[in-house]
């Protein structure tokens, strides 16, 4: 498995609805990349983190309008 596979399976891997299959695969290779586990801690961390912020009522419209059109310019961007 590439890190890329590793990576595309990572929101999968960490909510635990992978096959047993992809699990060990992901698992073995984690034993010998010591750069994907740190993205994988690095990414459990992040959602452990934000499940604990407060909830916070809707952004207002114009402002969500806004947040969508600049990250969608910014992925085209390739970032």
């Amino acid at each position: 498995m590439s890190c890329q596979e590793m990576v595309d399976l990572l929101l999968d891997f960490v909510g635990g609805e992978i096959t047993p299959e992809q699990r060990a695969m992901i698992e073995q290779h984690l034993c010998g990349c010591p750069p994907c586990v740190r993205h994988v801690e690095e990414y459990s961390l992040t959602i452990r983190v934000t499940r604990l912020l407060p909830k916070n009522d809707p952004l207002p419209p114009a402002f969500e309008q806004r947040l969508w059109a600049a990250l969608a310019a910014e992925s085209e961007r390739g970032a």
